[in-house]
């Protein structure tokens, strides 16, 4: 088959990134829903819901290697297509609990790897100086890809049922399978011979570099900016709203993102990304410092939105900054590891906002973890300000 023509490659791996995510969003919907229908427990039901995210860090730290060692588009083929065949599978009738929640793992552990070939394959795609705006592009479509899929996961799984939303979200993997076959070019594999070391060798490089290792510390914190999504129920209780707010201040983040790095990759050039970040890791923080002394709802999304919005922001910088600085044959296993300290950030974020929020309230518990997360933020912001007076770095 001839290779693709260079400038579709960035489009396709864009709608195939995402597809995958829709599915994501539509399988959590549907599994959801489904398990609670099986067994009217809204315990297990979180349960399965939490199998979706926490397999995801042992996958990004154990098979992220294989980004580097086999050709990246392979990988990717791979990965979407056996998700789209754990997808058909647990769309079967009466498929087992234990089996189901089994294939769930399976699939959010795929998730991790995935994640980091995905990464290394832009960078692969796009020259350096696009690399910055094609990561704003990419995130500003994943947060609409969210909200797409969270949104048409409840009304999918309310009108067709659980299971054939499992299966369309078995045809949206095998959709970005067949894209990134068809219209992104081969490329042999970045990692040649059997050496070229492993995730803790890789990790170790990320720490020697100071530069690497600031950009690395930002990804801590997930842990403090979690928490408006982690207490957006308890929140809206706490303010005797309808619950329907519950589902916009969780997506004031992806609203306001759209269009903030809609914005930022068109006005932002990548030659700045190393000015703006010291700053980019304080502000996500500020707007949520006021959470406690707000009682309007529409305050609160606006609030929320800017949060959000910087944070995706801030998270362009890093991932851009994070694979240009890392060399070519460990991007993957880098990337990896990346990934599952922010997933392992925000899951724990998650757990602090509720063990804070049962002391203070809601409100305040999400302005104290904005004002600890601002204090976190100190460490990469000052470390990147030094290495700014300093001659311009070059991949370690």
């Amino acid at each position: 088959m001839p290779s693709p023509p260079p400038g579709r490659e960035f489009p396709a791996l864009l709608t195939a990134e995402t597809l995958s995510v829709v599915g994501d969003q539509l399988s959590r919907v549907a599994l959801a829903l489904l398990v609670f229908e099986r067994t009217r427990s809204a315990g297990l039901s979180g349960l399965t819901y939490a199998l979706t995210y926490l397999p995801t860090v042992a996958g990004a730290l154990t098979l992220s290697q294989l980004a580097d060692r086999r050709p990246r588009r392979q990988v990717s083929v791979a990965i979407d297509t056996v998700r789209a065949l754990i997808m058909m599978t647990m769309a079967l009738p009466g498929l087992s609990l234990p089996v189901l929640c089994g294939c769930v793992g399976l699939s959010a552990f795929l998730s991790g790897p995935y994640a980091a070939t995905r990464l290394a394959l832009l960078r692969d795609v796009l020259p350096q100086d696009q690399f910055g705006a094609g990561m704003a592009v990419r995130q500003s479509l994943s947060q609409g890809g969210q909200l797409i899929g969270y949104c048409a996961g409840g009304v999918l799984a309310t009108t067709v049922g659980p299971s054939r939303c499992l299966l369309i979200d078995a045809l949206t993997f095998a959709a970005a399978a067949l894209i990134v076959q068809v219209w992104v070019r081969p490329r042999p594999a970045a990692l040649t011979g059997t050496t070229g070391g492993s995730t803790r060798t890789t990790f170790a490089l990320i720490w020697r570099s100071p530069s690497l290792r600031a950009i690395f510390l930002s990804t801590g914190l997930g842990l403090f900016l979690t928490a408006p999504k982690a207490l957006a129920t308890p929140l809206a209780f706490d303010l005797h709203l309808d619950t329907a707010w519950v589902g916009i201040f969780m997506a004031s983040e992806g609203l306001f993102s759209v269009v903030t790095l809609a914005v930022f990759a068109r006005y932002v050039d990548a030659s700045r990304y190393r000015r703006l970040f010291p700053a980019a890791c304080l502000v996500p923080g500020l707007p949520l410092l006021v959470t406690g002394v707000l009682h309007q709802p529409l305050l609160v999304v606006i609030t929320f939105g800017i949060s959000g919005a910087t944070w995706s922001v801030l998270t362009v910088l890093a991932a851009s900054s994070f694979a240009d600085l890392l060399p070519n044959d460990q991007r993957g296993r880098g990337m990896g590891i990346a990934a599952s300290m922010n997933a392992t950030a925000q899951g724990a974020g998650a757990f602090l906002a509720g063990v804070v929020a049962d002391q203070v309230g809601a409100g305040t518990a999400i302005g104290v973890l904005a004002l600890a997360g601002g204090l976190f933020a100190l460490l990469p912001s000052l470390a990147s300000i030094r290495l700014a007076q300093e001659p311009l770095l070059t991949r370690p």
